[in-house]
């Protein structure tokens, strides 16, 4: 069963804390791309073909969250705020810069993925880091001047319509749907856990506590063991 997020907030309102956590996750997630790639060893096609199988999931799910905030946010803000359409259209203008930007990451992945070369990694590795820094700027002025605006004039269901759409367009296979739920987990506060727990089927839930979390820490050693370790607390 679905649980609050902030179970004191209204359930009348959307809680639009809910997209902070996946925003969360994907910003993490694209901060680190660029340095692991750039710190692949040249040549290592085992380690850059494991980076670039993560690495456009990853883009799968950016693309996917955009997609269905296109369809379904947009449209009706600028349908019920005709004099907010300028900041609108700056989200819309920004996807599509964030869109063509991962065609060319993803076609690069795809060169760099069977060969490892250096010259392709480091353009790879720039453009990574140009996604990041334009997604963290998107993210910002997202939360900061389009959320209050969902939370006062869409409804929880229409709130929840691009979710549950981005759920139907899931991956298909076990292995990608255990890497995202830990994606959007590895830095959930608590409450946040519990939320994203819940709102997956219950067996899906049970399975993920047994065998996910295991599944994800491997993907994780995994992808980032190029990159130096973290000091000790």
């Amino acid at each position: 069963m679905a649980v609050p997020l902030n179970p004191a907030a209204p359930a009348d309102i959307p809680d639009t804390d809910e997209m902070k956590v996946i925003h969360k996750a994907l910003r993490r997630e694209f901060r680190l791309l660029a340095p692991i790639v750039a710190t692949v060893s040249p040549g290592d096609q085992a380690a850059s073909e494991t980076v670039v199988r993560h690495a456009k999931l990853m883009l799968a799910m950016l693309h996917e969250h955009h997609e269905s905030e296109d369809e379904y946010i947009w449209p009706l803000l600028h349908q019920r705020l005709p004099d907010r359409d300028a900041i609108i259209d700056t989200m819309q203008q920004q996807h599509e810069t964030l869109a063509e930007l991962i065609d060319q990451i993803t076609a690069g992945l795809t060169r760099w993925a069977g060969v490892a070369d250096p010259q392709t990694g480091a353009g790879l590795a720039k453009h990574l880091e140009e996604l990041a820094a334009l997604l963290d700027e998107h993210l910002d002025l997202e939360e900061s001047n389009v959320l209050p605006l969902v939370r006062e004039h869409l409804s929880v269901p229409e709130w929840k319509a691009p979710q549950a759409a981005a759920m139907k367009n899931l991956p298909s296979d076990f292995k990608s749907l255990m890497i995202l739920a830990g994606v959007v987990l590895e830095d959930a506060t608590p409450a946040e856990r519990h939320w994203f727990l819940h709102e997956m089927p219950a067996p899906a839930r049970a399975i993920y506590k047994m065998i996910g979390t295991r599944m994800y820490a491997a993907n994780v050693r995994a992808v980032r063991a190029t990159l130096p370790a973290a000091p000790a607390s």
